[in-house]
């Protein structure tokens, strides 16, 4: 490594990234005074965007000299911890033509003569809660390779460091957001927050709400000095969905955007997961004492039928009855009218280690089957 690029690289590890995730410096020999880097102009890039108001966006762009780095290097990518921002490096003749580096550390990554390397910074404030953001500072960084390096060893990071709040003109309460969590097949999944335009915008009105997704409803309902937004998803696939309420307001051009995120769950299910699996002596039965950690529990989210779970049957891998060998029983959880804790305990007989499961079903649903997978391996006596 050249000496201007060996001078250059201790700035950058001063600020805060290392040089190379890869390697550790060696330390000095005993009794050696380390030598202090000469100092170095700062390469961190900063800016300032000031309170933005909710909604808008904001562009800013960095010149990378990377001849400063004193070595040939190449910029791979850009990461930006800010969830409303956006950056990618570009190369830009002077007639404002761009063409974009692709990830690789070859050469034609690089600027030609006639080109610029550009960080091209974009923020989105929309894309944020529209709550009230104070003055804040999101870091990131150019991720860059030595051009003569093979192996991608030898990369390094250049900082930056944004600065920006976001003033919104709206106050939600009690969510920017509905998480409206586990939604069963069986009912919908249903999210209220309130609406009303803060101090400087207290005659703010609230029109026209509205999904991206059609299936989910909306619904906006005076209620004196505020708006209640109403939302109500459908049952569907299982499995994460997302989607996005916009309502409209009387502020111009102004919109307020709340994300829909909700799970779609089985109505009858098993936590952590539907197995229970233990070890356990075979030639005696478990104690009382010896199950508290053999235990699932179990819900049926559907509020048309009983809470109650019975035991259909337990079998071996073959479909064997194997009752005799274990007790389950099925306690309701305090606090949680349609969660019963299902406990199962050895009653002997085994004579090699089980695989089966356990089939609960419900008196006034037989259809409505619930395995639960039980394993039980053979353990030496204490």
């Amino acid at each position: 490594m050249a000496p201007v690029m060996r001078r250059l690289l201790p700035a950058l590890l001063l600020l805060f990234v290392p040089a190379c995730e890869d390697q550790h410096a060696k330390a000095p020999p005993t009794g050696a005074t380390p030598a202090s880097p000469p100092q170095q102009p700062s390469l961190l890039l900063e800016h300032d965007f000031g309170m933005l108001p909710h909604g808008a966006r904001r562009v800013h762009e960095f010149e990378l000299d990377l001849d400063a780095l004193g070595e040939p290097f190449v910029p791979l990518r850009v990461h930006i911890a800010c969830s409303c921002g956006r950056a990618d490096v570009r190369l830009r003749k002077a007639d404002g033509s761009e063409r974009f580096v692709d990830g690789s550390g070859y050469a034609y990554n690089r600027p030609e003569p006639d080109e610029r390397a550009i960080l091209h910074i974009e923020l989105d404030t929309s894309r944020k809660e529209a709550v009230d953001l104070p003055m804040t500072q999101s870091q990131g960084y150019v991720f860059l390779q030595q051009l003569s390096d093979a192996t991608g060893m030898a990369r390094i990071k250049w900082p930056f460091v944004l600065r920006f709040g976001i003033d919104a003109p709206v106050v939600l309460h009690p969510f920017a957001e509905f998480d409206l969590g586990s939604v069963p097949l069986s009912s919908n999944g249903k999210g209220m927050t309130t609406l009303r335009g803060d101090e400087r915008h207290a005659d703010m009105t609230f029109s026209n709400a509205r999904c991206d997704d059609p299936e989910v409803t909306v619904r906006l309902e005076p209620n004196e000095d505020r708006v209640d937004l109403h939302v109500s998803v459908p049952p569907r696939e299982l499995g994460s969905h997302m989607a996005v309420v916009t309502v409209d307001t009387s502020l111009d051009g102004y919109q307020v955007a709340l994300p829909v995120r909700w799970k779609v769950v089985p109505d009858l299910v098993a936590t952590p997961m539907p197995k229970v699996t233990f070890s356990t002596p075979l030639d005696e039965p478990q104690g009382e004492d010896q199950m508290q950690f053999q235990s699932v529990l179990v819900a049926d989210h559907d509020r048309d039928r009983s809470p109650e779970f019975v035991v259909l049957e337990l079998v071996d891998g073959r479909g064997a009855d194997a009752s005799s060998h274990f007790a389950v029983s099925l306690q309701p959880l305090p606090g949680r009218p349609r969660v019963s804790r299902l406990q199962v305990r050895y009653l002997g007989g085994l004579q090699a280690a089980f695989r089966g499961k356990i089939v609960l079903s419900k008196r006034d649903a037989p259809d409505a089957l619930l395995p639960i997978d039980l394993v039980v391996f053979p353990a030496k006596r204490p």
